[in-house]
């Protein structure tokens, strides 16, 4: 996780400048060690596995979920450790993050905005990862990125992090893995999948798929996938001129008849009586 001083971009008028960006994955022990203090902004989100960092005069455990922010000027430590009992694989990784090293006046204003904690539990809230993503992608963009889209990202993931970080009310207990579930499922939802399907996807046994979505959710793969294919159909109903054999088709159910009965034990009517109401 180093930053990248040849692909420093900048421009002027903008409040923020990102001066590296990337997702790092481990497979070995790592260290990194800058003592004499950083010379931009430091924010590192613990994607998956653990690693340790130093937060004072000691070593934060991180483990996915966890937002670590250091200012200019503090010091940074960081420490990825095997554990050869707990390894299966030589090729089992120990620790994945997404990094970003970033400066600019709106930054200092924000990080001065009010007091900031080194450490956040963010739960890997979908909305800061699809940010940080984003910023990623956009400045690692073959030739010149686009540096105002930079900075309004940049921006819009400090503001997620504020919401997200420091207000408990809006902070997401999900782990990572049922939020991929549950985004694999919105995205396929109108496609014909099985549940290894989706284990397969986020890299989990279909139990253990299984298992982590009912726990995070309360109900199961495949009954979430039945309200999403339900609530397409009714957006259709609504909003299209399509017949309600078509919508059924293009919603994932298997027969119109399956559509009926499962519309009918959900809503008390049926797709008829239903799309006459809404209109």
């Amino acid at each position: 996780m180093l930053m990248d001083n040849a692909c420093v971009h900048s421009q002027p008028g903008l409040g923020t400048k990102v001066r590296g960006a990337g997702f790092a994955e481990h497979e070995a022990p790592y260290v990194q060690s800058v003592r004499s203090g950083l010379d931009s902004y430091l924010f590192r989100l613990q994607t998956d596995g653990q690693a340790r960092v130093l937060i004072g005069d000691r070593l934060l455990v991180a483990e996915a979920g966890d937002l670590v922010m250091f200012a200019p000027g503090q010091v940074y430590e960081l420490r990825i450790e095997g554990n050869d009992a707990d390894r299966t694989s030589t090729n089992d990784v120990l620790s994945t993050d997404l990094y970003l090293f970033c400066e600019g006046p709106w930054l200092d204003q924000w990080w001065q905005g009010r007091p900031r904690k080194t450490h956040l539990r963010l739960a890997l809230h979908e909305n800061c990862v699809y940010l940080w993503r984003q910023l990623i992608e956009e400045y690692r963009r073959p030739g010149q990125p686009d540096l105002e889209l930079c900075d309004y990202l940049l921006r819009a993931l400090c503001l997620t992090v504020d919401k997200y970080g420091y207000d408990p009310a809006a902070a997401s207990p999900i782990p990572l893995a049922a939020e991929r579930i549950r985004s694999y499922i919105e995205k396929h939802a109108a496609e014909e999948f099985t549940l290894r399907d989706v284990a397969e996807d986020i890299g989990l046994s279909v139990s253990r798929a299984v298992h982590v979505f009912k726990e995070a959710y309360g109900q199961t793969i495949v009954q979430y996938l039945q309200d999403v294919r339900l609530q397409m159909a009714c957006d259709r109903m609504r909003f299209s001129n399509l017949n309600l054999e078509q919508i059924a088709d293009l919603c994932g159910f298997r027969s119109y008849s399956y559509f009926y009965r499962v519309f009918r034990a959900k809503y008390g009517v049926s797709p008829s009586e239903f799309r006459q109401r809404a209109q």
